[in-house]
């Protein structure tokens, strides 16, 4: 099998990771410790100045009480000589008038002014042999020393950062050998194994868990991919061959002792049924004509996520059910409410066409195989609905195939598989969102046909195939599980009872918890 746009081969993660790390590291910790170094250095080179200054002061005392110049002069060549039999040879003294002039050295000759790198210390004096009466004692020594330390350390600092950006480099790309590596080259291999066709073989490896939780994902993912073609080629095979499934097991009769208790009547259970569809309907009509501001509204809404939902779906109203859960999303997440509002509505441009044109294609997929629907049924999802489900499960409103959805009601299980089979022939379907829970059934009992459909405007959708005997009995109730309308509306009677009934039927509702 070949592959196209196949990656091409580059620098392997672990010298990637190693190498980025190692730069970053390096930076900061370059920066922070070139930081720190250059003031340590700035910081003894000024105590090196103040020390200067605090040699002359002696002198300088001296040198305000010489009586004249040639004593002054003596003095500076005293201080001078102590330097220089200390080994500090670099080491110069002079006396500067107010204007910077030189009034007098320790040594013969011209005075030699400091070079420009050499470091300077000064100290006012006074005194009436001076010009003016003041001057500066100045003393400067050649830094040349100082600056060879400096270096050394700079260098030092370098090699330090060199070691650890190595120790870095080294200690990452020991952990990515041991932690990720080895398991990714076991399941490279799997994945290799896949696809050659071998799906279930992958072995979870040892190492980090984000590997052996991706191992362990694979594996699942080949399991599937098994499963979902054995199921495709069981479905083939029971269209061609009409293979019927062995017949569900005939329920064991109870015993007396496990006999039910004797509950209401069917009337009056029918009658507490409407009771609370009325509260049901009234609490859907009180949302819907609020405010998501309106601090009562919002309270309410709460209550109808929490609990009216789950009564409507317990007494069979699922399209009340619906109804009441929008009602409460605008309320309690009017942001999200209506950006999922606006990115429904811009999957179609008219959603009725849309619909029949589906129609239209299915019932012709249907004619061409031989089969006469019952039924065929559709509804849209609510907004709701699809909220939860992007939540739930992490998705974009893109990746939900169950917006739009038909059902499609025959007579026999055969005529389930020859529709299968004939709008696989004719449309593209996912084949790895197809179930078949006819051949296994759910723990519940629930049979049908599930296969996904894209549209020839990219849109996929759900088909749902079963027969009329199935459909019965997973509605199981007086409503239907989900109920199929052309608009996806909910009708709402009118027809109330008395009110002094329904006061008194509403207090025992509420004392039961269920009003509000």
């Amino acid at each position: 099998m070949s592959l196209s746009g196949v990656p091409a081969r580059g620098v392997p993660l672990g010298w990637r990771l190693g190498l980025t790390t190692s730069v970053i590291v390096t930076l900061v910790l370059g920066v922070l410790t070139g930081v720190v170094q250059k003031r340590e250095i700035e910081r003894g080179g000024e105590d090196r100045r103040l020390l200067l200054e605090q040699t002359l002061a002696p002198l300088a005392a001296d040198v305000e009480e010489a009586p004249d110049l040639p004593t002054i002069q003596a003095r500076l060549s005293h201080f001078q000589v102590a330097y220089f039999t200390r080994g500090h040879g670099s080491v110069r003294v002079l006396l500067l008038d107010a204007k910077g002039n030189v009034v007098a050295s320790p040594l013969m000759g011209p005075a030699e002014r400091p070079p420009n790198d050499a470091m300077t210390a000064r100290v006012p004096i006074r005194s009436r042999l001076l010009p003016g009466q003041r001057g500066d004692l100045e003393i400067w020594q050649d830094e040349t020393r100082f600056r060879e330390m400096a270096a050394r350390r700079w260098r030092q600092w370098i090699l330090s950062l060199g070691v650890a950006a190595l120790c870095i480099l080294v200690s990452l790309y020991l952990a990515y050998v041991l932690l990720i590596e080895r398991p990714m080259g076991r399941l490279l291999e799997g994945v290799k194994q896949m696809e050659q066709g071998y799906w279930s073989g992958l072995e979870i490896p040892r190492g980090a868990w984000e590997m052996r939780w991706l191992a362990y994902r694979f594996r699942n993912l080949g399991t599937q991919l098994e499963e979902t073609v054995r199921r495709l080629v069981e479905a083939e095979r029971r269209t061609y061959a009409g293979l019927r499934t062995t017949p569900p097991a005939p329920a064991t009769p109870r015993k007396e002792a496990e006999a039910p208790a004797p509950g209401p009547s069917l009337q009056e259970e029918a009658f507490r049924k409407r009771i609370l569809r009325r509260y049901l309907v009234a609490r859907c009509r009180f949302l819907e004509t609020r405010e998501p501001s309106d601090p009562a509204a919002r309270a309410a809404a709460y209550e109808v996520w929490e609990r009216d939902v789950h009564e409507a779906q317990r007494i069979g109203e699922s399209p009340l059910k619906s109804r009441l859960e929008d009602a409460a999303f605008r309320i309690l997440e009017p942001d999200a409410y209506a950006e999922v509002s606006r990115r429904a509505a811009g999957l179609t441009s008219s959603r009725r066409k849309w619909i029949r044109d589906r129609e239209a294609e299915l019932k012709s997929a249907l004619a061409e195989a031989g089969v006469k629907p019952r039924a065929l049924q559709h509804r849209v999802k609510h907004l709701a609905g699809i909220w939860r489900k992007m939540k739930s499960k992490g998705l974009a409103i893109e990746q939900i195939h169950d917006i739009f959805a038909f059902r499609i009601l025959l007579e026999s299980e055969e005529e389930c598989y020859m529709a299968l089979s004939a709008l696989h022939h004719r449309f593209e379907a996912l084949l790895l969102r197809f179930k078949d829970y006819i051949a296994e059934p759910k723990e519940n009992g629930y049979q049908s046909l599930h296969t996904c459909i894209r549209a020839p405007g990219g849109l996929v959708y759900e088909v749902q195939i079963r027969t009329v005997a199935m459909h019965a009995l997973a509605e199981g109730g007086d409503a239907a599980h989900w109920k199929y309308k052309k608009d996806g509306s909910v009708e709402i009677e009118d027809d109330d009872p008395p009110q002094g009934v329904l006061v008194s039927l509403t207090d025992a509702l509420r004392r039961r918890g269920i009003g509000g």
